[in-house]
């Protein structure tokens, strides 16, 4: 696993899921390789500890899981404060929460 390869990968998952960063003073670029580096790092450190490739992808698996968490918690309460019911609800129905 190295920076470039995650980082490649990450600019093929947002070519089809955007993200948008013109609203922050952080450069889409930077942020992609701020993150892959950081994941690398997490990598060697548990390879370091010991940890085996499975055990390995199953805590970056748990950290991605847990950062879509954050992300879904953060998106339903940026929509709740926008007061918009309807947004709100096409939301998470869109992300698979029943009838919002």
């Amino acid at each position: 696993m190295t920076p470039d390869a995650v980082m490649a990968i990450m600019a093929e998952i947002e070519a089809g899921d955007p993200l948008d960063f013109s609203p922050l003073s952080i450069n889409l670029e930077d942020a992609r390789a701020l993150m892959a580096l950081h994941f690398c790092e997490v990598d060697q450190r548990l390879a370091a500890a010991g940890l085996d490739s499975e055990a390995r992808v199953t805590v970056m698996a748990a950290i991605a899981a847990h950062v879509t968490e954050e992300n879904m918690l953060l998106n339903a309460a940026h929509l709740k404060r926008l007061d918009n019911p309807e947004e709100f609800g096409a939301w998470m129905r869109r992300h698979g929460f029943g009838n919002g």
